[in-house]
């Protein structure tokens, strides 16, 4: 049975320094580095084949002030070869901000994908708030698109599900252009943010920040299809770049999902 597993390392910088949520959202390509260098090399080999992302990661300023850095298995062999070597890590250095992190604590989370989809066709509701954690976009005909459409979010999404789940890299239009009818927008509080590749500031891929709400007009099983994309868009992430550490996507005034596994403080 195959799990989605959450990992999340609160972060405190050496120098005590204070930071921004942009700054911090910037992190994601380093931790990227970061990331690969405690994997295995096969799997890093692996995970750089076409049509195969397991895993997002992203960092961010929790609403209570802290660092988080979230790295997100979608399957059992993911969270073998990814979650298990993060766990071990209690410091890191990011060597383009000349900066070193503390691990203070690590919390890890568990989620069996069959479960998710049985209590959300169960559950299943008709509004959502989703925020935009760090840059989101979208490529569509060769160009950045920079503005969520309905559309482009939940093909996003059915197509990075199939490809995990299913082992299918094909777009069912059929099935997006049923939820693009009964799924439109109804408020939404966005602005516009770069996100830098590398430490070149002029390598960036522009994007978009914040919360969107959107209304679902249809069946329960089309409410459940809309429901599980979105809270597995929490883990995956949304749009391009995700294991770069775009498309950090939270839904909110969601109640858990996740088992709470472990809990670890780590004094300084």
């Amino acid at each position: 049975m195959e799990h989605i597993t959450r990992i999340s390392l609160y972060l405190n910088p050496v120098s005590n320094c204070e930071l921004s949520q942009a700054q911090v959202n910037s992190f994601g390509p380093m931790l990227q580095s970061v990331l690969m260098e405690n994997v295995c090399e096969p799997y890093v080999d692996k995970l750089h084949l076409p049509f195969f992302n397991p895993f997002s990661q992203y960092c961010f300023i929790d609403y209570d002030g802290s660092i988080v850095w979230q790295v997100n298995a979608l399957n059992n062999e993911a969270a073998k070869f990814l979650i298990d070597p993060v766990s071990k890590i209690e410091s890191f250095k990011l060597k383009n901000l000349n900066e070193s992190f503390f691990v203070i604590k690590k919390t890890i989370e568990t989620l069996e994908v069959d479960r998710l989809f049985d209590s959300l066709r169960n559950e299943a509701k008709s509004a959502y708030c989703i925020r935009f954690v760090t840059p989101t976009a979208f490529k569509s005909k060769g160009e950045y698109v920079i503005i969520p459409d309905v559309r482009l979010i939940f093909q996003n999404l059915l197509m990075h599900y199939n490809q995990i789940y299913a082992g299918s890299n094909e777009i069912d239009n059929e099935t997006i252009s049923y939820i693009a009818a009964h799924t439109k927008v109804t408020s939404y509080n966005l602005r516009s943010r770069y996100f830098s590749r590398t430490a070149n500031s002029s390598d960036k891929i522009p994007g978009f920040c914040g919360s969107l709400k959107i209304y679902v007009s249809g069946p329960q099983s089309l409410c459940g299809l809309v429901s599980l994309l979105l809270n597995f868009g929490e883990a995956s992430g949304i749009g391009i770049k995700t294991s770069m550490g775009m498309g950090g996507m939270q839904l909110l005034h969601e109640k858990a999902r996740y088992s709470h596994n472990k809990e670890e403080a780590i004094g300084r």
